[in-house]
Formats: structure tokens, C-alpha cells, sequence
């Protein structure tokens, strides 16, 4: 893969002359050349005008640095491209003259073609003993063709157009191999498509262009350019598409039609009046082909995530069910016990206090589960993020209290942001309640936990960090798959892919790092201010 852009030039012409003046037009230089008379004169002829050579020295820079070579026949020319190719330092423009001795300029351009089809070919001549549509037809349709005499600026603009097609046409090249690796959900992969349409449909020279996928003999549109995307005109032009379409290109009634049988991928593109560049249809099927990779990939994606899911849900059902049967079954001795106590005020109130934190255990398990599979989508609202820190205070103060563990907050009180607050505290909660078992399982002596947040390019990061002896290594590495645990007791093991489900549901990401110096959890949220 090429890494920078591309300004290579290529001229194939017998007259030395002539190859000099498009040096002095596209490298220009000021005062010394030894024949500037004699390139003068060649401009002249070449271009049909006197001293516009002098002018090009004086008062026309190139609009950029091109690189040029050049060569005095075919054959050089043919053995220069493939050299450039063997280097992987193609020619983005290939200037050619048509009247050559041996090779003329279209036999020239021929013989490249078989080795180089992405060049842009342009044949400047005063004459040509081929038609234009012999040269499109045995060239391709993306040749230029320009008479002589032509203006100074028109070289440059040539020669600069045609270094812009190329290396737009390559780096497209390029996103379409990509693409198809990129981890994504359907909706985020429908619009990359589109965009890619959008962009093949361009260089293709169209007007409007289409993308569906065969799915129960109908076809399903995934995206659209142009009149396509309205579903009349692209139904009726669908159903024309013959059932027996193979991996070839189709024309019918001003539109062309691809196919991909394998996986029922079909694209369709109008032409209008507009001529096929056909040196870049397989721009197409290697859009094809990656497109059809890419709805392969995530459709595999979303079956294993459900069948994830799946299995995950009867393993937490499974945990759930012994879990709720103890708190249940701790709910109802100790309501039997408070009704033989009722006269007994403190011991009574001890036990209901006793049963609504049972029930509170049960709920929460349940909310687990449900938050696990649902992955329902955030609501997001103004928060003021000092309000954020102030519900995680309350909610761990009398855990923190009653185990003697003190929490330290470092967060700037002006910080405005849109999210969903319910599901934020739940994160926040879960690795604070986290941090504090941890402290307290492991009897830390001096016990610590901060919440730091601040504001760094734009986004919001927080950290809750704690002193304790660090995360088992055997685990760090998959701590936020359900049901990740290590010597912990009670609970659904779900509290951090979750926490990680909702993060990532705001546009933000979660990690951890661990020693035995302690943990710290960065959440990082896209920081949007909420107007």
C-alpha cells in the first residue's frame, strides 16, 4: 500500500523536444537552460503559440511537485511501467503520443494495460490514425484524449486531474479492503456502505447506485445514491433483474448490475448518458466482495453474541434462582420470626430492616439479569456531573462508614454533559461497592478509595481507584465477561460487563489497571456540552 501521494508522470514521446518542454511545464525552472531556444520552439509547435514558454518560467509554478520520467518509444515506455510496478512506485499519469516509430501510441498503451491497468492515460497528438472509438474500445473508457495545440494551463490541469483520479481512486481502493475487518453493528456498516457507493458510483462515472442483498428470493436494500433511494424506482428495477445472474456484469435499460451469487449481493448502478470507465469496474467487485465479507462478518458476529447471551442467561438464571431461594427463604424466617415478636419493638424493627435488605439483594440480582439481556438503549439528559459524584456519596457512605474506608473525590463542579444518569450511577456505584469489598475482604489496613474526573481533550474521564493488593492476574485479562469472579460471594458476576455495556452504550470505553499497589478503573465518555 502506497503511504504518501502519489505524483509520478510518465511521457512517451520520440521527440526529445517535446519531452523537455513537459519537464519545463510540469518542474519548472528559471533562467539556465542551455536550449531554451530550441524548447521554445518546441512549445510552439506543440502548443500553437510563440514565447509561452518563457511565461511558464516566469509566472506558472506547477500547482504541485510531480515527479516525471520520461522515455522515447513504446517498448521503453512498456519496460519503464513495468519496472515502476515491480517497485510498487506506479505512474499515476501516463502522458503518450500517438504517432511513434515501432509501438505507436495506442499498441503502447495496450501493452501497458496488461500490467498496469490503474494508470491514467492520456494521449496527446496532432493527429491519429485511430477513431475515438476505436482507442475507447481497445484502451478503456478512462483514457484522455487531447489535439494539439493546447494551451500551457490545460498540461497543468491535465497532469494535476489526473494525479488527483489516481490517488483518489487508490485510496478508495484502499477503504474498501479495510472495511470489511472493521468491527461494527449493522446500522454503523450501513452507513460506511453507503458512503463507499457513493464513491465507486463517482469514479464509475454514474449517476445513482444501489446495494442489496438477496435474503428468501427478495431483495433487501441495504443502501442507495441518487433517484435509487427512492424504493418505487429501485423496486422496479430490482424485480427486472434476472434470476439467473452470475458472477458478471449485466446492462439492460441504462443501468448495469453486478452480482455476487455466493451471498446474494447485487449492486446496481445508472448510467444516464455517461460512459463506463471500464479500466475501474473491478473497483466494484472488490466492493462487492468486501461488502458481502463485511454483512457476513457481522451477521456471524450478532448469531454468537445471541447465542452468548443465550448461554448466559441460563447460566445467571441458574445463580439467580439459588441466590433468590436464599434471600427468599432469609425473607420468610425472618418474617415468622417477627410475628412471634411483636411485642418486642427493637428486635422487630431489626428484622424488617434485615428483610427489606434481603429484598433489596433480590431486586438488584434481578435488575442484573434483566440490564444483561435487554442492553436497552441510554436516554440521555443534561447532568451536571458534581450531581453524578453526590448520588455515588450517598449510596456507598454507609458501606464505606461501617468499614471505617475512606473515599477521597477530586471533580471540578462546573463539568455539563449529556447521559443517561440512572445507568452512569449504577457504573459508578458498582466499582466503588467493588473497590470497598475488595479493601474488605483483604483487610487493608488503612483502607482508601478515590473518584477522581476531569476533562481531558474534549472527553470526560473517570477513575476510581483503590489501595488495595490489585486484581488476580488469572482474571484481569477477562474481567469484564459475565460471570467473572474470584472468591466472591453472592451476586451474579454481571456487575462489570455491564458496566461496560452501559459505557459503551454512551460512546465511551472502560479499562482497568491493576498491581499490587492497587486497581484503577478510567471510564472515558465523549464529552459533548449540553447546550
Amino acid at each position: 500500500m502506497l503511504k504518501k501521494f502519489n505524483t509520478r508522470i510518465l511521457v512517451i514521446d520520440d521527440e526529445e523536444t517535446v519531452r523537455d518542454s513537459f519537464r519545463e511545464i510540469l518542474i519548472p525552472v528559471r533562467s539556465n537552460h542551455k536550449n531554451l531556444r530550441e524548447l521554445s520552439d518546441a512549445a510552439a509547435e506543440l502548443f500553437g503559440d510563440d514565447n509561452l514558454l518563457d511565461e511558464v518560467k516566469l509566472s506558472s509554478p506547477a500547482v504541485m511537485k510531480f515527479e516525471i520520467d520520461d522515455v522515447s518509444n513504446g517498448k521503453d515506455g512498456f519496460a519503464a511501467v513495468k519496472k515502476a510496478c515491480e517497485e510498487n512506485r506506479p505512474y499515476a499519469a501516463i502522458f503518450v503520443d500517438m504517432r511513434m516509430p515501432g509501438w505507436d501510441g495506442l499498441e503502447t498503451v495496450i501493452q501497458i494495460r496488461k500490467i498496469d491497468s490503474r494508470a491514467e492515460i492520456i494521449f496527446v497528438t496532432a493527429y491519429s490514425d485511430h477513431s475515438i472509438e476505436e482507442i475507447v474500445l481497445q484502451a478503456g473508457a478512462n483514457v484522455t484524449y487531447y489535439c494539439k495545440p493546447f494551451s500551457i494551463d490545460e498540461i497543468l490541469q491535465i497532469a494535476t486531474k489526473a494525479i488527483y483520479e489516481w490517488n483518489k481512486t487508490r485510496n478508495l481502493e484502499d477503504l474498501i479492503e479495510v472495511f470489511s475487518q472493521i468491527r461494527a453493528q449493522h446500522w454503523q456498516l450501513d452507513k460506511l456502505l453507503q458512503n463507499i457507493l457513493g464513491q465507486v458510483s463517482e469514479i464509475l462515472g454514474c449517476n445513482s447506485a444501489l446495494l442489496a442483498i438477496r435474503r428468501q428470493d427478495k431483495y433487501e436494500i441495504i443502501s442507495a445514491t441518487g433517484i435509487l433511494v427512492e424504493p418505487e424506482v429501485a423496486g422496479k428495477y430490482l424485480v427486472s433483474i434476472p434470476a439467473n445472474l452470475e458472477n458478471r456484469m449485466y446492462e439492460s435499460k441504462g443501468m448495469l448490475y453486478f452480482a455476487l451469487d455466493e451471498y446474494g449481493i447485487v449492486t446496481l448502478f445508472e448510467r444516464g448518458n455517461a460512459i463506463i470507465h471500464t479500466e475501474r469496474v473491478y473497483l466494484v467487485r472488490l466492493f462487492l466482495e468486501q461488502a458481502a465479507s463485511a454483512i457476513k462478518n457481522i451477521d456471524l458476529q450478532e448469531a454468537l453474541v445471541r447465542n452468548e447471551k443465550i448461554s448466559a442467561v441460563g447460566q445467571a438464571l441458574s445463580m439467580l434462582s439459588h441466590d433468590l431461594r436464599d434471600s427468599i427463604g432469609g425473607i420468610r424466617g425472618l418474617a415468622e420470626i417477627s410475628l412471634d415478636k411483636m411485642d418486642n419493638p427493637e428486635e422487630l424493627r431489626e428484622n424488617l430492616q434485615w428483610i427489606e435488605k434481603s429484598a433489596d439483594r433480590g431486586l438488584e440480582m434481578v435488575n442484573d439479569v434483566l440490564d444483561f439481556i435487554r442492553n436497552n438503549a441510554v436516554t440521555k439528559q443534561k447532568i451536571h456531573l458534581n450531581e453524578l459524584i453526590s448520588q455515588v456519596r450517598r449510596g456507598t457512605s454507609d458501606l464505606l462508614v461501617q468499614s471505617n474506608i475512606t473515599l477521597e473525590i477530586d471533580a471540578p463542579d462546573d463539568v455539563l454533559f449529556e447521559g443517561d444518569i440512572s445507568k452512569l450511577e449504577r457504573v459508578m456505584l458498582n466499582l466503588v461497592r467493588n473497590a470497598a469489598e475488595a479493601l474488605i475482604d483483604h483487610k487493608i489496613s488503612t483502607p482508601a478509595i478515590a473518584v477522581c474526573a476531569n476533562v481531558e481533550d474534549k472527553q470526560l474521564v473517570l477513575r476510581v481507584r483503590d489501595n488495595g493488593p490489585g486484581i488476580p492476574e488469572e482474571i484481569e485479562g477477562k474481567l469484564f465477561m459475565p460471570f467473572t469472579t474470584c472468591g466472591k460471594s453472592g451476586g451474579t458476576g454481571l456487575g462489570l460487563s455491564i458496566a461496560r455495556q452501559f459505557v459503551e452504550a454512551h460512546g465511551g470505553s472502560i479499562s482497568v489497571d491493576s498491581s499490587a499497589a492497587g486497581t484503577e478503573f478510567k471510564i472515558i465518555l465523549p464529552l459533548k456540552a449540553a447546550n
